[in-house]
């Protein structure tokens, strides 16, 4: 992990992000499109933790993780660029929009580089069903509080006044 982490949102829009050319309706809509893809991730990861397949279930987890971040960003009309340190930077965008704090920017960036190593494996690694459970409650909490941001509750309807 690099030093200089989180990046500030601010270079991370200038320099690792490109603008989405499209209406705001649209937006909003391939950004709930993202969102529901990402809960689709989560409910495979929570079946392989029920399953015991705790690889697979650090992969989902950190898909869930990625694209419900990447709704917030669409959302906002922006997107991640393809370049080195993207993940990273996913990483680094949850805390500058305040989907997390310190310490979540710790657990996504442990669960980026555990993913990593799941998927690259230099050696055999086994995350600990303590460990992916622990992950699983980070990553279902960042969905809802995305789920939370993309969809607003409903304004009040107005009691019309009683007739005379």
């Amino acid at each position: 992990m690099r030093s200089e982490r989180p990046v500030p949102l601010d270079k991370l829009e200038r320099d690792q992000m490109h603008q989405i050319t499209g209406a705001a309706t649209a937006n909003a809509k391939a950004a709930r499109d993202t969102l529901a893809t990402a809960k689709d991730f989560l409910v495979t990861a929570q079946q392989g933790v029920a399953e015991g397949r705790y690889l697979p279930a650090v992969s989902n987890y950190h898909e869930a993780a990625r694209l419900a971040i990447t709704a917030v960003a669409t959302s906002r009309g922006r997107r991640f660029s393809n370049l080195a340190g993207s993940h990273e930077a996913v990483v680094d965008y949850a805390v500058g929009v305040g989907l997390t704090d310190a310490n979540g920017h710790a657990m996504l960036d442990q669960l980026r580089e555990l993913r990593h190593q799941v998927n690259y494996p230099a050696d055999l690694i086994q995350p600990t069903e303590r460990d992916v459970r622990r992950i699983g409650e980070m990553v279902e909490a960042l969905v809802d509080a995305v789920t939370d941001r993309l969809n607003p509750p409903a304004k009040p309807k107005r009691i019309p006044p009683p007739p005379r």
